[in-house]
């Protein structure tokens, strides 16, 4: 029972941080075993390949292509509904393209990043094409990474042609072990799809007209941020631009506001100087070689992509301390390299978060105002449902769930403001509105006051929503009040 001297405020915070919590633990137990079948995966792709690569004396190129394949990929279980032929006969093509732009990149430096940046920038500007581009979009842009961490092709005694079997040999077998543990694990009863991204089907808003869709100007940010990284790598970091490229990459990859981009660039640069840390430690106590480097750098692929889903930075991590222990030549990891890694990912943090901050940018407030504008448009509609239509009801609730999933996705880089700025004390924060916004969707179903209410209350609340000098926090809170039962109008 709660104690009659706690306030309704803290009351409720307490509740919400019962629930932060039992999402966070049912997360993190749901993750793993994709995680672990992701492993599997990448380590069956690479064995596999390097097999098969080992007749034609062709290295271990095509065997980490085959991995890193299988692994973002795996990343990716959430599209596995999408046609088995479609991803059959997509997984060899990029793979070609991967070894052609590392092949570019050793041999021709310029021409090689510039069709790495016009195959990314391509990659998310066709995603707006439907559906099958989206997917096909995202399967071909994660694997171009591949080149950044070893860019060099097979490289067969046999020529070109042996090098262009093994690779499409990649592609193939890396799409085989995916489907092949994904069927076994189906057949045993095991979930594998990702759990933490809810996937909804909402429209982006309609645009004003002669403005630029969200695909092209994200792929207008993420060229002007791979090549002001390209510039920057191959002008102060020599044969380690790969690192500065890498960051600008993750950081511009999919920010939707100026915020989200710094917020992905703390992330990534503490994650990384985390992993950074860890791999000089473990080269300083044991060097690592045969299977005890394979063995640290599949636990950390595997602890990577567990806690993915709870911090970014714990992927950062992880993948870096990969990365390191990939390019250590035994030797150790020295103070100088430690600070040049470090150096050239603070560049290439700056390189991508530049871009969206500069570049076509779309401010972190002016977004939660639109995302809240479109969940209390929808929240209205809801309210405004004859009671007599619970069909009806039932899929208006759905649509208001959905667009607080999407405002959902946009409050960690406000939350991350809140804290940086030390704004707790700000009760007109935009972090203090997606809170009010996702307590209204808790209460909304079980509501049984005035309909009639209600829907004025919403309508006061969009109203002021509109006036940018007026304090959202007040109606939104007079609306929570209301669902709580507290007030009646």
């Amino acid at each position: 029972m709660d104690n009659p001297t706690t306030k309704p405020a803290d009351i409720q915070i307490a509740r919400g941080a019962s629930r932060a919590n039992a999402s966070w633990r049912n997360a993190l137990r749901a993750a793993g075993i994709p995680a672990a079948l992701t492993v599997v995966a990448t380590i069956a792709a690479f064995c596999t390949v390097y097999v098969i690569s080992k007749p034609f004396q062709a290295g271990p190129n095509a065997a980490i292509l085959a991995a890193v394949l299988a692994l973002t990929q795996g990343r990716r279980r959430a599209s596995s509904d999408h046609s088995p032929w479609v991803k059959l006969i997509t997984f060899p093509i990029v793979a070609v393209g991967v070894s052609a732009i590392g092949w570019l990149l050793h041999n021709t430096f310029a021409i090689g990043a510039a069709v790495f940046i016009a195959a990314m920038s391509f990659s998310i500007w066709s995603r707006q094409w439907g559906e099958t581009m989206r997917r096909i979009g995202s399967i071909a842009a994660l694997p171009l990474v591949a080149v950044l961490i070893a860019p060099a092709p097979p490289h067969a005694p046999g020529g070109h042609l042996i090098n262009l079997f093994l690779v499409i040999v990649a592609g193939v077998t890396a799409y085989a072990w995916m489907i092949a543990l994904a069927e076994i694990a189906k057949r045993a009863g095991v979930a594998v799809s990702t759990p933490a991204k809810f996937v909804t089907n909402v429209v982006e808003s309609q645009r004003k007209k002669g403005t630029l869709s969200p695909h092209t100007r994200m792929a207008i940010q993420m060229a002007v941020a791979l090549t002001t990284a390209f510039v920057m790598g191959r002008l102060f970091f020599a044969h380690h631009w790969g690192w500065v490229v890498l960051t600008a990459f993750i950081v511009s990859s999919g920010s939707v506001s100026r915020g989200d981009a710094v917020y992905k660039g703390f992330l990534r640069l503490g994650g990384a100087a985390a992993g950074t840390l860890a791999a000089a430690w473990v080269q300083h106590m044991y060097a690592p070689h045969g299977p005890a480097a394979a063995g640290l750098i599949f636990g950390a692929l595997f602890v990577g992509l567990w806690l993915r889903e709870i911090n970014y930075a714990w992927w950062a991590a992880c993948m870096t301390l990969v990365i390191a222990v990939l390019q250590s030549t035994g030797a150790g990891a020295d103070a100088s390299i430690l600070q040049l890694r470090l150096s050239a990912i603070l560049i290439g943090a700056l390189c991508g978060a530049g871009a969206t901050w500069f570049v076509l940018p779309i401010p972190t407030e002016s977004l939660v105002r639109r995302r809240i504008a479109d969940a209390l448009l929808a929240l209205d509609e809801f309210a405004s449902v004859d009671d007599n239509s619970i069909e009806e009801r039932d899929k208006k609730l759905q649509t208001f769930r959905e667009h607080i999933v999407r405002l959902d996705g946009v409050a960690a880089p406000v939350e991350f403001h809140r804290h940086v700025l030390l704004q707790h004390g700000n009760a007109n924060h935009p972090a203090t509105w997606i809170h009010l916004m996702k307590r209204c969707a808790h209460r909304i179903d079980a509501f049984d006051g005035s309909q009639k209410d209600l829907v004025r209350a919403i309508r006061l609340t969009r109203k002021t929503l509109g006036q940018r000098e007026l304090p959202l926090s007040d109606p939104l809170q007079r609306l929570n009040a209301l669902l709580d039962g507290r007030e009646r109008q």
